[in-house]
């Protein structure tokens, strides 16, 4: 299974017909698109993903202006929010039901934070999970958040005591725990300052089934985002 998180921008405007390309090139049986929008620059990328055969599909129902988490699955899923009293346009809980044993559920934590001081009660409802109750689980996405100078180059991350306080509670920063020392950015700001700001968190019983984890940094450079795309193979 290949899991795919990518923030594409503004909803893509007009390179949406080339992130549908890309989105179509990297096979993914699970996308998680930040920043999609609800505007006649989704066709293209609605029609890359029908074409894949990823058949269930949340997204918002939000204006084309507004900045929204959209997941499309090869395998049924089911869609609640994390905390009522948070925007679930920028994160929910999808549960996708993806093989015919008993176990063979996936839980995803897909989300696109704000930041700064609106970015506390999305990292604190996800350091309220408990990482225990479940069994293969992920928090994906542009968290927009990361540890100072391990995923930056610099000391400009807001809110790092939440996130290395969910790291605390076991959830494991899949890329990291393969790249203990790498430093690789999937966003870098005009001045040339990186940042990791794309993350997949997992439970130790997924991190275990990980074959891969990788970012797509070319996707970053010919314009088609801001963003680097993150790309997971589960077996």
């Amino acid at each position: 299974m290949r899991i795919l998180s990518w923030n594409i921008l503004q909803g893509g405007g007009k390179r949406s017909h080339d992130i549908a390309d890309a989105i179509q090139a990297l096979q993914p049986d699970i996308a998680v698109l930040q920043e999609f929008r609800n505007s006649k620059a989704a066709v293209p990328i609605l029609d890359a993903i029908k074409a894949l055969g990823l058949s269930h599909v949340h997204r918002a129902s939000s204006d084309a202006r507004k900045n929204t988490v959209m997941m499309a699955s090869r395998y049924p899923l089911s869609i609640a929010p994390v905390v009522t009293s948070l925007d679930d346009d920028l994160l929910f809980c999808a549960r996708i039901e993806y093989g015919s044993e008993l176990n063979d559920e996936l839980t995803v934590f897909a989300g696109h934070l704000p930041q700064k001081k609106k970015q506390i009660p999305y990292l604190d409802a996800l350091y309220q999970l408990d990482v225990k109750q479940f069994d293969k689980a992920m928090i994906i996405g542009d968290i927009n958040c990361g540890i100072p100078y391990e995923d930056s180059d610099t000391k400009s991350f807001d809110n790092t005591h939440i996130f290395q306080s969910i790291l605390g509670k076991g959830w494991i920063d899949s890329w990291r725990s393969r790249n203990k020392s790498a430093k690789e950015f999937s966003w870098v700001s005009s001045r040339g300052n990186g940042y990791r700001y794309d993350h997949c968190l997992c439970t130790p019983q997924l991190d275990d089934c990980i074959e891969l984890v990788t970012y797509k940094h070319a996707l970053r450079g010919p314009g088609l985002s801001d963003h680097s795309a993150l790309v997971l193979d589960i077996k």
